[in-house]
């Protein structure tokens, strides 16, 4: 079956055929084209179509991986795009969300009742992208969010014959659904879903605990020196174990002033909220955090500067990065994730600023559940200008020797999406 023949027999099926839009994202190729299905049924008929030809490809959610670039692809082929797969239910008894790929999470969150029990927090890739996508790439669903804990069952679709079975998880992991989800959510290739660049088993459906509304939330930060410390890291992960925490990254002098955040600190600050659901809980939550903070010869102030998201870097929104897309300047991250173990992030950090490439570089640090930390870093570039992509490039060449050098997982990359 050549090309041509499996393209117009896709779309006798009814899905969508078009060209992909560029991107800024330097590494992989752009798709040759992107098929969009109009239904579960749709796509079934397709991937069996696709199984049997030579043809590479791959499935996301809505084209907006880590928020705001359409994806690429490891060989030229295709991308099955997954947004018109648009139901979705919400148990208010329950607190549970049902959803398919191309919901967004500004949609569900727009049919929760207003001040009611439940909450469906944006996650930093921005209100516009698939909850499902990112459920099994980032693990953002509740704040930070844990897959294991937030996400109940799994409908998933063979990428062979289009068939369907249901992965059920609860009480601990089941096996089924570990086998099928083998990593943690975040910066990894190595999988078979999503999160692993969409080569494997297709997840169709998903079905996840929303957050409950807080009754009440404070807003603190951590006022350390211009490096991590064992201390104050081993403050933080006992914090994140015991769920004292919630929404916490470290960030440095250099990330504010590249945000334009003003702060009288020079040094690393590492931002979190508290949440209760009672004045009384605040209270002893916080009280708790203030004795840790002291047990461990950290300072604990009042957190009142905001947390603008990256696209701030470039004077842009986050919930409109088509606009960026058209603009002269580009923005892209490379992330690596690390053992939430001082020793190995504190070396990492050291290896990272002693390179005269990537010493003023604007990194931060966030929990990506109680395993793990994710190393971020915005890199912002002309778009046009030679010398401007060449230093991105020798910036994620040498990010990439020290993922190597550490042996980390594949860093994730992302950038804002463009037109040209």
């Amino acid at each position: 079956m050549t090309e041509t023949e499996l393209l117009e027999r896709l779309a006798s099926l009814g899905c969508e055929l078009s060209r992909p839009p560029g991107s800024t994202v330097t590494g992989g190729v752009p798709p040759d084209w992107v098929v969009q299905p109009g239904s579960v049924e749709q796509l079934a008929a397709a991937v069996r179509l696709l199984a049997g030809s030579p043809v590479p490809w791959r499935v996301d959610a809505l084209g907006r991986n880590w928020g705001y670039d359409d994806s690429r692809v490891r060989l030229p082929g295709l991308m099955v795009r997954l947004a018109r797969l648009k139901r979705f239910s919400v148990d208010a008894e329950l607190g549970l969300a049902t959803v398919q790929p191309g919901v967004s999470f500004a949609e569900v969150a727009a049919a929760l009742e207003p001040g009611g029990p439940w909450l469906l927090p944006a996650p930093g890739s921005g209100p516009h992208t698939s909850l499902l996508g990112n459920a099994l790439e980032r693990g953002l669903l509740a704040g930070l969010g844990e897959r294991e804990r937030h996400c109940r069952d799994f409908l998933v679709m063979d990428r062979v014959d289009g068939s369907l079975r249901r992965l059920g998880w609860a009480e601990g992991i089941d096996a089924g659904a570990r086998k099928a989800l083998p990593y943690p959510p975040g910066p990894h290739r190595q999988g078979e879903l999503f999160q692993a660049g969409g080569y494997g088993p297709i997840v169709v459906e998903l079905t996840h605990t929303l957050a409950v509304r807080p009754g009440r939330r404070a807003f603190l930060a951590l006022l350390a020196g211009d490096e991590p410390t064992e201390q104050l890291l081993a403050c933080w992960r006992v914090a994140v174990r015991e769920e004292l925490m919630a929404n916490s990254f470290l960030q440095p002098a250099q990330r504010r002033r590249l945000q334009a955040i003003a702060t009288a600190h020079e040094g690393l600050t590492l931002k979190f909220s508290v949440t209760a659901r009672s004045d009384r809980l605040l209270r002893a939550k916080i009280a708790e955090i203030q004795d840790l903070a002291r047990s461990h010869g950290q300072r604990l102030v009042v957190n009142k500067g905001d947390a603008p998201d990256d696209m701030a870097v470039i004077d842009a929104r986050a919930d409109r990065p088509e606009d960026v897309g058209v603009g002269a300047t580009g923005v892209e991250w490379r992330t690596a994730g690390l053992p939430f173990v001082p020793a190995v992030v504190i070396a990492f950090w050291h290896e990272v600023v002693s390179d005269p490439e990537l010493a003023e570089l604007p990194w931060t640090l966030r929990p990506l559940d109680q395993r793990a930390l994710v190393w971020t870093a915005p890199l912002v570039y002309r778009k046009e200008e030679g010398d401007s992509r060449r230093a991105l490039e020798r910036k994620a060449d040498r990010l990439e020797r020290i993922r190597r050098a550490f042996g980390l997982p594949e860093h994730r990359t992302g950038a804002v999406r463009s037109t040209g």
